[in-house]
């Protein structure tokens, strides 16, 4: 090996003495000397230690004759060389060095950048130690890698390509390069861990495609590199956990000022963040950028592989966005208390049509829980397409988007349950075509100020669950402490619920949408529908099947009606017994509001209901009511002068046989009409037509005669009325045909069972 320097030159200072002196003792005493403070200026020239010196000392005692020993810490161990408490000047150049041993630098002060590039060493170690960067790429190190304690300054600790055999420890060390690289590691390959606990940087830390065998652990740490990458981690791999969370000993948690870059990257472990502070440092989104970018991100994690669990829960804070796309997690992903709050970056840019991010996790695939339970997120949480194999929770948090799609999870797959209880959401809970393999809970929960449709010029649903399915119930209920509040639309539609749809006690609506439940086509075993108070809202359950249903007045008391056409039901949830007439008389008042318009579907189906029942006569006071409501309707739609000829019609069915379906009714009528009509005809007899033929005056055959059309006993024919009579035989002749024909089609409707 060629070297500059003068191998002539021997030692100059006290500290080329010392060291010389250590190289020539075999056991490990050594003067003690006052520890050098590495950060004053101020320094004993005794101290000064020449880098030239120390290079050519190190390469010539491999081939002093005999072989040489170095200084032995202790022995049966590797050897050790250890230069304390000196200030090395000028430059240590070693080069593609071939050194046996581990070298110690213990509270050393480098005024030039140390060169160990291409270096093979048995170890290197540096405690509380000063330099102006450290030059080691393509380092080869059988042992541990310390750094601890140490300070860079405007310098870059190079460990590109490095190849560790041990760990690498940077515990209690601050890099200092603003605006630059604090370190540069790109593919270093360490066998061990990579503890830096405590570490402070300025500048960032470049490592992608690096492979660390266990741990890599900044808890405690503080990294500063605001506006750029305080990590870059790109393809990352690492055999244990990522640690960026509470530092252990004191308590100290992680913070950064910039982004964490770790796309690609392959976790074997977890990776924590728990407690942890990150800061975007970046200026608010411009007007122009691309809506699928997150540009005020703190973390970003797309295609990443964590086969642990995420943890950014408890106390963490972020200022921007989370963003983990296409992500796969082998445990929970666990948010519960975490807080992030993208408040402070929100223009007008970043509102309806491009809201800012709390959470972006597009495609992810969780094979545990989702567990964001007290979460504070100020920005949108979005998850199109993510697949969670265990539970959703949201219980207890706050998502706040006025006017946006807080929550947007189209095609999400949840195979537990999705809980998001007591919850408060400024914005919209978007769900459409999602899947739950259990319940979706949303009780005593309020959904506020629902996204706005620039579109449509509308408001979007505060829960938009169309086409969704759900393997048992969804729970839109009230809770013993608060009422579940919507004030845009649930929108139901298409969505199919294995077991109970539940409103009970809620409060649907504010006005600003026509619909407080759209519920069109909707499959539920049991739909509950008892709202705490009117709903601001029509209620749609036009098409809807379920097989018990419980609604009460504030129901059918809603703003715009209940749209029940075509809405198919088996029973009540508590049925109606034979003799309470009441609950039937307060259901035909409850079909009167259904919209204002008069709709024959949900009669045939109250009436069909009662006859499945058994309850043969509220079913037909039911279908009577359908038939005074359909007249009403006709009459409506026909012209002023036609109008009361039709409900003259009307009463007269309803008065005389109840429009068929009381067919005994008849016979009442034709009895009383009898009696009155031979009363009248037996103090006004007729003349008879043909005195000839001598007839006999029977004034009760004659009235049966003119009153059943039917049965002819030939003495309507015999007799001529004049004056009153003559009007009585014509009422008694409008009646028979009347009633006749009533009866006709009350048994003919009887007979084919239609209703």
């Amino acid at each position: 090996m060629v070297r500059p320097w003068d191998s002539s030159t021997g030692p100059t200072s006290l500290a080329e003495h010392r060291f010389d002196e250590s190289l020539r003792q075999s056991r490990g005493e050594r003067r003690a000397t006052l520890p050098l403070d590495v950060h004053s200026p101020h320094y004993d020239d005794a101290r000064v230690l020449r880098g030239e010196y120390l290079t050519r000392r190190l390469i010539e005692s491999l081939e002093e004759a005999g072989g040489w020993r170095p200084f032995s810490r202790r022995t049966g161990q590797q050897p050790v060389i250890v230069i304390e408490d000196a200030v090395i000047t000028g430059q240590v150049d070693l080069r593609a060095a071939d050194l046996p041993y581990l070298l110690e630098f213990v509270r050393c002060r480098f005024e030039t950048t140390p060169d160990l590039r291409q270096a093979t060493l048995a170890g290197l170690v540096l405690w509380h130690c000063r330099f102006p960067g450290l030059n080691a790429r393509n380092l080869n190190a059988a042992n541990d890698t310390v750094l601890r304690g140490c300070t860079s300054v405007d310098g870059i600790v190079d460990l590109a390509d490095a190849d560790l055999g041990g760990s690498l420890l940077l515990n209690d060390s601050e890099l200092r390069n603003p605006g630059g690289r604090a370190i540069y590691a790109d593919r270093l390959s360490v066998s061990g861990a990579l503890l830096a606990l405590r570490l402070r940087t300025a500048g960032e830390i470049r490592i992608p495609g690096a492979k660390v065998g266990g741990n890599l652990t900044i808890s405690g740490g503080s990294l500063r590199n605001r506006g750029h990458f305080a990590i870059n981690g790109n393809g990352i791999q690492i055999g244990g956990s990522l640690r960026l969370d509470v530092d252990p000993h004191t308590g100290r948690a992680f913070t950064t000022a910039g982004l964490l870059f770790l796309p690609s990257a392959h976790i074997s472990g977890d990776l924590r963040l728990r407690d942890a502070v990150l800061e975007p440092g970046v200026p608010p989104p411009k007007r122009g950028e691309s809506k699928y970018d997150d540009p005020t991100s703190t973390l970003i994690l797309d295609r990443g592989s964590v086969r642990g669990d995420i943890q950014i829960d408890q106390n963490f804070r972020s200022g921007g966005t989370l963003r983990m796309v296409s992500t796969h997690v082998g445990g929970d992903l666990r948010m519960s208390g975490a807080h992030i709050d993208l408040s402070w970056s929100r223009s007008q840019s970043a509102s309806v049509e491009q809201p800012l991010r709390a959470l972006h996790i597009d495609g992810a695939e969780i094979l545990g829980n989702l567990e964001a339970s007290r979460v504070a997120l100020h920005g949108q949480l979005r998850m199109i397409d993510v697949h969670v194999h265990g539970s959703f929770q949201l219980n207890h948090s706050t998502v706040v988007g006025p006017r946006t799609d807080a929550v947007l999870a189209s095609r999400l797959q949840v195979g537990s349950n999705l809980e998001c209880r007591d919850a408060d959401v400024l914005g919209s809970l978007q769900l459409q075509g999602a899947r739950f393999g259990a319940n979706v809970d949303l009780r005593a929960s309020h959904l506020t100020k629902p996204a706005w449709h620039r579109h449509r010029m509308a408001y979007k649903p505060s829960v938009d669950l169309r086409a969704a399915h759900i393997e048992r119930d969804l729970v839109c209920a009230a809770s013993n402490v608060r009422a579940f509040r919507a004030e845009g639309e649930i929108q139901l539609r298409r969505a199919e619920v294995g077991r109970q749809a539940n409103f009970w006690g809620c409060q649907l609506g504010d006005g600003g949408s026509r619909n407080a439940i759209n519920a069109f086509g909707l499959v539920a075993q049991e739909l509950t529908l008892v709202p705490g108070e009117p709903p601001l809202g029509r209620i749609m359950l036009r098409r809807a099947q379920c097989e018990l249903l419980a609604d009460n007045a504030e129901l059918w008391r809603a703003q715009g009606g209940v749209d029940v056409e075509d809405f198919g039901y088996d029973n009540f949830s508590e049925p109606v017994e034979p003799t309470d007439t009441a609950r039937v008389r307060e259901r035909l008042d409850w079909l009167r509001t259904t919209g204002g318009r008069y709709q024959p579907g949900p009669y045939d189906q109250l009436a069909k209901v009662f006859r499945g029942n058994g309850n043969e006569e509220h079913a037909v006071t039911v279908l009577i009511e359908k038939q005074r409501r359909r007249y009403q309707a006709i009459a409506a739609a026909t012209r002023p002068a036609f109008r009361w000829p039709v409900r003259l019609w009307s009463m007269l069915q309803l008065v005389t046989v109840s429009y068929g379906f009381r067919p005994l009714r008849a016979l009442i009528w034709l009895l009383l009409l009898t009696g009155a009509g031979s009363t009248w005809f037996s103090f006004h007899e007729l003349r008879p037509i043909n005195e000839e033929d001598h007839p006999v005056w029977n004034p009760f055959l004659y009235t049966v005669d003119q009153l059943v059309p039917i049965i002819n006993l030939g003495h309507d024919v015999m007799w001529q009325a004049h004056g009153s009579s003559q009007w009585i035989t014509v009422v008694l002749i409008a009646a028979g045909w009347i009633l006749a024909t009533t009866v006709a089609a009350g048994i003919t409707r009887s007979l084919r069972r239609e209703v």
